[in-house]
């Protein structure tokens, strides 16, 4: 029960996610910044997840028969397959997946595909629909295809007698359409206050970091400082952009402190030395006393 409670959640907060993203959509393209063919194709994406997402299949189909991308990745790379199995839309799952849709090897940002979110999800049937279709795809005979018409694609510029969608899933028609690339992962989600600070002062999501653009898009490499020699002394050590794993203590620790316990060690030493010096300086002058 925890397990559903805790997929349900997650489920509206990724509803949440792309009806929010679909309307700062419509209020970037108000102002004009990308090409009205690229927000145009972004709208149709975001609304092809969200009806994949709710099981619209009606609404599936129309974007579909208007060659919306099916393999269309949002911020997070999340695609169409992804969200109708996570909301257990086996209907839609079946849909996007006789239709092309690809999930195998197709992974979001924290590395899991389809079979894993409903896995994670509890969805048994839609993961039961995903191996089946992966086990037996649907081949098309010599005979079907010679009764097929010749159809003309506009993205590729040539005839197909195949079916379509067995076009639009083949490696001419990928290469034709041209996606564009998903947007880098900067480690900081659109919600927080930060990123949409530079959204508001012209930072453009997609481009590099820094006012003008053109800082890395991963995460800065950094060398801990934790010594007091100066800038450059000694051996350089390697960038990295993780120093500790999770609930490691050396994180937290000071070298200081390890500096400061061998400094008390070395005081007792000291004043155990002066106490015994200082004893025998007593008793030699105690029976230097009586002669």
């Amino acid at each position: 029960m925890r397990r559903r409670f805790a997929a349900e959640r997650v489920q509206r907060a990724h509803t949440e996610s792309l009806v929010q993203r679909e309307a700062r959509g419509g209020r970037e393209g108000n102002q004009g910044q990308p090409s009205s063919s690229e927000r145009a194709e972004e709208l149709r994406g975001l609304r092809l997840l969200r009806c994949a997402h709710e099981g619209d299949i009606p609404g599936l189909k129309e974007l579909i028969s208007k060659g919306v991308d099916i393999n269309f990745q949002d911020l997070y790379l999340w695609t169409a397959v992804m969200c109708a199995s996570w909301s257990g839309q086996k209907a839609a799952v079946r849909l996007l997946l006789s239709q092309g849709a690809a999930w195998v090897g197709v992974v979001d940002t924290k590395g899991r595909d389809a079979q894993d979110l409903a896995l994670e999800a509890g969805h048994y049937e839609v993961l039961e629909e995903l191996l089946n279709y992966g086990k037996s795809p649907k081949r098309e005979t010599p005979s079907d295809c010679s009764l097929l018409q010749s159809q003309w694609c506009d993205a590729c510029r040539c005839e197909y007698r195949s079916s379509r969608s067995s076009h639009l899933s083949s490696t001419l028609h990928q290469f034709s359409v041209r996606h564009p690339q998903p947007m880098p992962y900067y480690c900081l989600p659109p919600s927080s206050n930060s990123y949409k600070m530079m959204v508001r002062c012209g930072w453009k999501p997609g481009t590099g970091l820094g006012p003008e653009a053109d800082g890395p898009r991963q995460p800065v490499s950094t060398v801990l400082k934790r010594d007091q020699t100066g800038l450059g002394f000694g051996l350089m050590k390697r960038a990295k952009v993780t120093h500790f794993q999770a609930g490691d203590r050396d994180a937290v620790k000071h070298q200081w402190q390890d500096k400061e316990e061998k400094g008390r060690k070395g005081q007792k030493k000291d004043e155990i030395k002066r106490k015994e010096q200082k004893d025998k300086n007593w008793e030699r002058d105690f029976r230097a006393s009586f002669y």
